[in-house]
């Protein structure tokens, strides 16, 4: 498997997904989001403990859901094609396999990628403020240090931007990520753990104008 660049975060405390990751790598790109993946397992407290105090939590999913595609794996013989072609140069993978390639030693550990760029890695369980941190640390590609940066107060919430799809890929994103809307007309309040789609420049404008962070628009 074919090494790839990461780096892991010095922290200072050190939901099972219904896609699959070669959904999740297609969804990723398709809407300009990084990619999360949490390997993990059934019986593993942490684990658990994260889809129970942080996964959830209504402000880690308000930076979550705009910036980042999250998939969970478990060490099963399931096996990814695409992502295992673009990003490791493999015909195909199991995800036991990727337990293996990507050294995970214990769980949850969380990988970050954008494309096929690998972005870093976070090894076992932290507090949702500190996760938040992370989140925004990673999804602005910040050099500074780590340590230097979660000292400070960041009020980053995404990059608002429109993005041009095609229909069938708008039809594979209301179907894989249940928080996609497809709308007519601008909604009263725009809320950032909302994918919106729309056919028309104007509404997708004016989406982007009230502080949407992912607007997809149909362009055929």
């Amino acid at each position: 498997m074919r090494k790839i660049l990461i780096f892991s975060l010095v922290l200072l405390s050190v939901l099972s997904s219904a896609i699959s990751l070669d959904e999740a790598y297609k969804l990723a790109n398709i809407t300009h989001r990084k990619l999360v993946i949490m390997f993990s397992s059934p019986t593993c407290y942490y684990c658990n403990l994260f889809k129970k105090e942080v996964y959830p939590k209504e402000d880690f999913q308000k930076i979550l859901i705009p910036n980042f595609v999250f998939v969970e794996l478990y060490a099963t013989n399931e096996k990814s094609i695409v992502f295992a072609k673009e990003v490791l140069g493999e015909d195909s993978v199991t995800y036991r396999e990727l337990f293996q390639g990507f050294g995970v030693r214990g769980t949850p550990t969380f990988f970050f990628f954008d494309g096929k760029k690998g972005l870093g890695y976070l090894p076992g369980y932290v507090e949702k403020d500190l996760f938040i941190k992370i989140l925004k640390y990673v999804a602005q590609e910040l050099q500074e240090d780590f340590e230097t940066y979660i000292k400070k107060e960041d009020p980053f919430k995404g990059v608002p931007m429109i993005i041009e799809i095609s229909r069938s890929d708008a039809d594979f994103v209301l179907e894989k990520d249940e928080n996609a809307l497809r709308i007519e007309k601008v909604p009263e309040e725009v809320e950032l753990d909302k994918i919106y789609i729309t056919e028309d420049p104007q509404v997708a404008d004016e989406l982007k104008n009230k502080g949407a962070i992912r607007v997809l628009l149909i362009v055929d």
